[in-house]
Parts: structure tokens; C-alpha cells; sequence
């Protein structure tokens, strides 16, 4: 009789001195020494395309999943631009701190890339004029604002990007985010991925914090889009279409109310606000209120007053 033949050799094995050559590929005699039986199995299910003797069990090809442990698979440098605007108005840029731009790996939490939206607010007429056809650049104008990512892919990635902002004005914060796949070396520039903050910056010029509130309270606001955009009276961002009101807030309720009005100059509302006489309050604080339901923005700034 012939003899038979080995098993191992018909499988496809070769022994050679201190390696294994199985089916092309040499694996080190280390994985012999693997104390652990499933260890092994595990190793050789990876790494071999032949059934495993005297266990039963098949393996398929080698996968991508081994060149990525043994880091065989590099990272590939995908651009991601992204722009924060505000709402019926221009970009949020520099002029009012910018925004903090976040990009992160929905599945795992990992932070992929972070930073300042910096730069203009954009182009008035391309933005708020000009009809917008389908594939125009409306925002990615020289000097214009923008935050330009850097993501490392390895495959096709669900991220999740967020804006928080104006961060040179922490009383008109707001925040936008949205979901979407990115594929590696997808570069998505241009215009980008536009987040929209709504709301107003509204600042309290007058009564400073602090200051008793007398029988009459003279008011002094400025009020201004996210981006840090005028108000004035008939104009591109008209203040006629826009309620501000001061309120006189006392132990959580609120004792008195004006509307303020146009103060001549861009931005720059007033009034007076009477304040009920024969009262004790342990808490009192002045707010102004911005409201546009039709453009669903809304803003407020709030101080302490003194106690009278």
C-alpha cells in the first residue's frame, strides 16, 4: 500500500524550521505556543482558508478585519466644511465670537475633529437677495465664515455635527446639529454642511445690574440678529416686525411691563417702565424680550435689580 498522506500536507500546511506556511501566508511558530486552545482556533479561523483538524470547524478567506488589526488599513483625510448661519440673516463669524463647531462619530461618542467657526459674516445681497438657484454658492464667499474639519475614515462613518453659538454673547447661545454618513475621501466643501442658529442677541444697556429699581425704570436695549446684523425700522431686518418688550420680573412673577421702541439708531430700542409702589420683593430682575414668531426667532437677556 501507498502511504497515506498527511492530513496537514493535503490541507495545504508546509513545515518549514520555526514557520508554518499555510496556503501562501507564514505564520510565526509563536502561535503553536499560544497556551490557550481557543486562542488558536480564533488565530488560525482568521488567517486560514482550510477546515481546522480534529475540531470540525470551517473558516472562510482572510478578511479586511486582519489587516486592520495588524494595521494594514490606513485612515483616509476627508474635508468636511462646515458653516453656522443664522436664521433669516448672514453667517455667525468673528464679529460676534464665532461658533464652536463639533464633529462626532455617532456610534462610538469619539470626538473626530472640534473647533472655531472664524471669519466674515458673509455676502449681504448674495445671501439676502439674490434668488437662490439649485447648486449656487450662497455662503462660500471670500472671507467668509467657516470651519473646515479634518476627519481620518476608515470606512463609511455616521457623524453627527453641532454648533453652539454665538460665544462672544453666552445670554443669546443656541445650538443646531445634524446626522449624516460621510464617506471616506468625500470632501464636502463649498458652501458645506450650513447648521442654523435662530434667535436675537439681546443686550441690557440700561439700568446696569444691581441697580435699586425706582418707581420709573429707564430701559436701553440693543437688540441685533445672531450673526450681529442691524435692526432698524423698515429695513433689511426690519424691527417693525419684531416685538421687544422689557418686563419687570419680582419673586418669580411679572409686576410690569413696556414695549420699547426705536431709539434713532441702528439696533437701539428704549422705554419706560413703571414700577407698583408699596411692595416688598426679595427678588427682582429686569429682562428684555425679542420675539419673530414668523421667522421663529426669539431672544432675551436677563439682570438682578436691586431690592428696594
Amino acid at each position: 500500500m501507498g502511504q497515506r498522506a498527511d492530513p496537514l500536507v493535503k490541507a495545504g500546511w508546509r513545515f518549514g524550521g520555526r514557520r508554518w506556511a499555510v496556503g501562501g501566508r507564514r505564520i510565526d511558530m509563536w502561535l503553536a505556543l499560544l497556551g490557550n486552545e481557543r486562542v488558536r482556533v480564533s488565530v488560525l479561523k482568521v488567517a486560514l482558508g482550510v477546515p481546522v483538524l480534529g475540531l470540525g470547524l470551517a473558516v472562510g478567506t482572510p478578511t479586511d478585519g486582519w489587516a486592520q488589526q495588524s494595521g494594514g488599513t490606513s485612515a483616509t483625510v476627508t474635508r468636511v466644511m462646515v458653516r453656522v448661519v443664522s436664521r433669516d440673516a448672514k453667517i455667525i463669524g468673528s464679529g460676534v465670537g464665532g461658533a464652536r463647531v463639533r464633529v462626532v462619530d455617532a456610534k462610538t461618542g469619539e470626538v473626530l475633529a472640534e473647533g472655531v467657526h472664524e471669519g466674515g459674516t458673509g455676502d449681504t445681497q448674495r445671501i439676502m437677495s439674490t434668488a437662490h438657484g439649485r447648486g449656487m454658492k450662497v455662503f462660500d464667499t471670500e472671507g467668509a465664515a467657516g470651519f473646515l474639519a479634518e476627519l481620518r475614515l476608515n470606512e463609511p462613518t455616521l457623524v453627527t455635527i453641532s454648533a453652539v453659538g454665538p460665544l462672544g454673547h453666552p445670554q443669546a447661545t443656541q445650538s443646531a446639529s445634524k446626522q449624516m454618513l460621510i464617506m471616506p475621501g468625500g470632501h464636502i466643501e463649498g458652501d458645506g454642511v450650513v447648521l442654523e442658529l435662530h434667535g436675537f442677541i439681546v443686550e441690557i444697556l440700561q439700568p446696569e445690574p444691581l441697580v435699586p429699581a425706582a418707581e420709573t425704570l429707564n430701559v436701553r436695549a440693543r437688540v441685533r440678529m445672531m450673526c450681529g446684523c442691524p435692526l432698524t425700522p423698515g429695513g433689511m431686518w426690519n424691527s417693525d416686525r419684531i416685538a421687544i418688550e422689557a418686563r419687570l420680573w419680582a419673586d418669580g412673577k411679572i409686576v410690569a411691563r413696556a414695549p420699547l421702541s426705536f431709539a434713532g439708531e441702528a439696533s437701539l430700542f428704549s422705554g419706560r417702565l413703571a414700577v407698583p409702589t408699596g411692595q416688598s420683593w426679595r427678588d427682582v430682575e429686569l429682562e428684555v424680550a425679542a420675539a419673530q414668531p414668523e421667522t421663529q426667532n426669539f431672544g432675551h437677556h436677563v439682570v438682578p435689580l436691586g431690592v428696594r
